[in-house]
């Protein structure tokens, strides 16, 4: 028999795009909140803001859940306290989600280019969470560049290969 869930907190914000349970972590002030606004605007949950808490359900699952104190709010610098089902509808809120991916925004991040970018992991409660790094030092929009490469998980990873045949046969 399993022990009682044991929980861990965490500092970011957890929110559901497109069925995914993304954590967005970076240090203090750097967007995560704003982030989630603008995802939130674009008809994706929120699920936790700044403290988010993860437990292993029964089947071995991180599952991000939030502090009952927070449920429902975000929180940024520009507007305040914000009540998320009040201003966006029920949809926009929701208890909990399977954690995904951890994406993590630094403020100047440089990575080397390459076809694919490379992933790191995080580990949250024992388990490894791919982890993406994005820079805020990049005109595309964080949101765009996010759900963007959520879909790209869903695509056959085999586009660096048809470059490849294309230079081949370009030679």
């Amino acid at each position: 028999m399993k022990s009682a869930k044991s929980t861990k907190s965490h500092h970011g914000v957890l929110i559901n795009i497109f069925n995914k349970g993304v954590l967005l972590t970076g240090h203090a002030g750097i967007g995560k909140s704003s982030l989630a606004l603008e995802l939130i605007g674009a008809g994706h949950q929120l699920i936790a803001d700044d403290i988010v808490d993860f437990h292993l359900d029964s089947n071995d699952t991180v599952i991000g859940t939030c502090p009952t104190m927070l449920e429902g709010l975000l929180h940024t610098r520009e507007l305040g306290l914000i009540p998320i089902e009040n201003l966006f509808g029920p949809h926009a809120w929701q208890s909990q989600a399977k954690l995904d991916y951890v994406i993590n925004i630094q403020e100047n991040h440089h990575q080397k280019s390459a076809l694919n970018p490379v992933l790191e992991q995080q580990r949250v409660c024992g388990k490894a969470i791919p982890k993406l790094i994005l820079s805020l030092n990049n005109p595309a929009s964080l949101a765009v560049r996010i759900t963007t490469w959520l879909q790209l998980q869903n695509v056959p990873q085999n586009t660096e290969n048809l470059l490849k045949q294309r230079q081949n046969n370009a030679w």
